[in-house]
């Protein structure tokens, strides 16, 4: 069962996370000033979704703060509360909360309590503010009157009040009672709702209006043991509700169950309640009920110890509290076994530590679809294959045609593969925007996240990893790159700062950049912190990008005092080695005064790519397709020598470093003679545009290889990203494009384009 209990629970914390993703969508949206009517039903239906399936496990705290977020939000939903800034900034401290309580569950960091009661108050004050000034008796998920009474007690008609039985004595209400009668459909169950939250939503309107709830649970209909199907619903409840009780309230509690739920709303009794049993479901009873017997299913079910108490308290109430799952079961009749707790003890105790991990992706169905039609291409494919193989004229022609069929149904194939691991870099992103306002919160500015390129799609494998550098780097961004709001005043700038990420396709690599309108990078400040901590030596001479670079060394920090967000030198050093992991480079750009730009680039996925096989030196290696732009014969009058004594070669007059591979490699072999006329040229470009021309011995082929790590197997190597394993089974490097061509232009000059086409012309 524990087994199946983790199952269960791994299922509802998967849809925990999509809701969350959702309200941060509705949040987002609401907070740049869009409050339509779609917008406000998604953020509650998340909030609403994530508290049912919480209460069916009985994770109490994740329970109790969800209904009273949900309740905040139904003032939202309702018109009676306007989504100021303040107050959607308020739901976006509790979504962070309503995140932590979900992780916490799963085995994660006890969430504080101080920090709970904080946003559940801030909530209260919006509930309070949506119902005219009103404040909830009680903020519970599930109010006193749901306590269940002992199983021993004693059944005395007179010691209960129940809706059905018309006991008044002579404290009978002098208005007419909201009663509420509901028949669950069994589709309902099917969905994952449940009667219980129903109970729970009208209890809390009672409470919210001053009064307490009745609860009958009729089972007229419920079979004989033999004859019961356990997936089919057969109960049904009776709700008696407070007079002041507004039937808006009730309709808000069954608004996302009314297509699968039976539900009839009446008012009962003037000066004493008409209660009883006699037509339940309709305002027009006049007659008074003659006094009801017990039903036959009562004794059999024992609703009586699931019945809330509505008189002076039992002296034999049980000493410690009973938990929420006893108090939500505590309305419906439980089995007369021991057993029938079980599952809810299972939940408990599996809330308490962490399910078994499985890594899961959801994919479009059509992937899927185009997936399976071309596996079923490769079984007719193998088929004939086969065929040909047992003809006794060899048939040699039509192998040949086969296998260059095949060779393209496995590349559709693996294109497909590869769009079903594609996904959206969406989840990374919107999990930025807390990082921003935690940091915000921590140093006291005001800074707007926007984010470009949700839609992104990449492997997920790099998607996972994405998490922790940009966490790094925005809260730098926040800490280091924002001012304050009163230097930023001062400096003609808003006191709001803004930061961009955003992400896109280029060259066959994925960028994403981080850009904000802050300070940018004080180099004298770099530079004098470098030298203080023996970074670099006093008397170096640094270029302005080899100066941006020194964030990135271990141990580099330009804050005063160590806080939460900085100080140990840590961060941005944790961020090149994640990105280097990945077989991707950072870059900076940055004008002081204006802002600083960080750059990402990075492979589109870690398993495939296709690559032009090239010799160099005697040795094949591989080139990505995605970095080549064209190639070329040798033209020995296109070239020319600098001053320097770096070539350039002038192609359609445009001018570019000339790089021998084997000699920029050091490859053994390599003569250090002249270019040969056999020799050929390929024009190569990086992520940010800038070309070079790769000098080589030949082009063999182009081909889909495998990535293989090179810095796991062997070490990191300069102008080398990965290597892979060819047909014949010889490894082969893969060159890194953008490295090599930065280290041509880093040695040429760092003039502008236009200077050194100029200077080799």
């Amino acid at each position: 069962m524990s087994g199946d209990m983790d199952d269960i629970l791994l299922v509802f914390f998967q849809e925990c996370e999509e809701q969350l993703q959702e309200l941060e969508r509705g949040l987002s949206a609401l907070s740049d000033g869009e409050s339509g009517k779609e917008t406000i039903n998604a953020i509650f239906r998340a909030v609403h979704s994530v508290k049912g399936g919480a209460a069916s496990f009985g994770l109490e705290n994740l329970v109790r703060f969800a209904h009273v977020f949900e309740s905040s939000l139904d003032g939202l939903r309702s018109g009676r509360v306007a989504p100021t800034p303040e107050i959607v900034k308020t739901f976006l401290k509790a979504m962070d909360v309503l995140s932590d309580l979900v992780a916490e569950a799963q085995g994660g960091a006890t969430v504080d309590t101080g920090r709970i009661e904080e946003s559940r108050a801030e909530l209260q004050a919006i509930i309070g503010e949506g119902s005219g000034g009103a404040q909830p008796q009680q903020d519970d998920a599930v109010p006193a009157d749901f306590t269940p009474v002992p199983a021993d007690f004693e059944p005395v008609m007179a010691d209960f009040d129940f809706g059905d039985f018309g006991f008044d004595e002579e404290e009978a209400p002098a208005e007419a009672s909201l009663v509420v009668t509901f028949s669950p459909h069994t589709a309902m169950y099917d969905r994952g709702d449940d009667a219980r939250n129903l109970l729970i939503g009208l209890a809390d309107a009672a409470v919210t209006h001053g009064g307490t709830s009745t609860v009958t649970c009729e089972t007229e209909a419920l079979p004989a043991l033999a004859a019961m199907e356990t997936e089919k619903s057969y109960l049904s409840w009776r709700v008696v509700l407070p007079a002041a009780v507004p039937e808006e309230s009730v309709h808000a509690v069954f608004d996302w169950v009314s297509d699968v739920c039976d539900v009839t709303i009446t008012r009962e009794g003037g000066s004493g309640p008409s209660g009883g049993e006699s037509a339940p479901e309709s305002a027009e009873a006049p007659a008074i009920p003659e006094p009801p017997a017990p039903e036959p299913s009562v004794p059999v079910e024992a609703p009586l110890e699931a019945t809330p108490v509505a008189a002076s308290p039992d002296p034999q109430k049980p000493e410690a509290p009973p938990s929420i799952a006893d108090k939500i079961m505590a309305e419906l009749p439980p089995a007369p076994t021991p057993a029938a707790t079980a599952p809810i003890a299972a939940g408990n105790a599996a809330a308490t530590r962490r399910p078994v991990e499985q890594a899961t992706i959801r994919v479009d169905l059509h992937r899927v679809d185009d997936l399976m039609d071309l596996v079923g291409e490769l079984v007719i494919a193998q088929a004939a294959l086969e065929s040909i193989g047992q003809r006794e004229d060899g048939g040699q022609q039509e192998m040949s045609k086969r296998i260059a069929s095949m060779k393209t149904l496995t590349r559709d194939i693996q294109d497909a593969v590869m769009a079903v691991r594609a996904q959206p870099v969406r989840s990374v992103f919107q999990r930025m925007q807390r990082v921003v306002r935690e940091a915000c919160s921590m140093t006291s500015k005001d800074v707007v996240l926007t984010l470009e390129g949700e839609d992104t799609e990449v492997d997920r494998t790099l998607v996972e990893k994405l998490s922790d550098p940009l966490t790094h780097m925005l809260r730098n961004a926040v800490d280091h790159g924002i001012e304050s709001a009163e230097d930023r005043v001062a400096a003609g700038k808003s006191p709001t700062g803004q930061i961009l990420l955003s992400a896109g396709h280029r060259s066959g690599r994925i960028l994403i950049t981080i850009k904000d309108d802050g300070g940018g990078i004080n180099r004298e400040r770099v530079l004098a912190t470098a030298i203080k901590r023996g970074i670099i030596a006093p008397d170096a001479v640094l270029t302005d990008d080899e100066i941006n670079n020194l964030i990135f060394a271990p141990g580099f920090s330009t804050a005063a005092t160590v806080s939460d967000l900085s100080g140990r030198g840590v961060g941005m050093d944790v961020v090149k080695q994640a990105i280097q992991g990945l077989g991707g480079r950072v870059t900076i750009s940055s004008v002081e005064g204006q802002g600083t730009t960080f750059c990402l680039s990075l492979p589109l996925t870690l398993a495939v790519l296709d690559g032009m096989l090239i010799v160099a030196a005697g040795s094949t290696m591989v080139v990505p397709v995605s970095s080549v732009v064209e190639t070329m014969m040798v033209n020995h009058k296109d070239i020319y020598m600098l001053p320097d004594g770096a070539n350039v070669v002038s192609i359609r007059g445009v001018c570019m470093p000339l790089i021998p591979l084997a000699s920029e490699l050091g490859l053994a072999g390599f003569g250090g003679g002249g270019l040969s006329d056999e020799d050929v040229i390929l024009v190569v470009e990086n992520e940010s545009g800038a070309r070079a021309a790769l000098i080589v011995e030949d082009i063999r082929d182009q081909a889909q290889v495998v990535i293989k790590s090179i810095e796991k197997n062997y070490r990191q190597m300069s102008g080398v990203s990965a290597a892979t394993i060819l047909g014949d089974g010889s490894v082969s490097l893969i060159l890194d494009v953008p490295a090599l061509v930065a280290n041509a232009l880093g040695r040429i000059d760092t003039r502008p384009s236009d200077v050194r086409t100029g200077l080799a012309a």
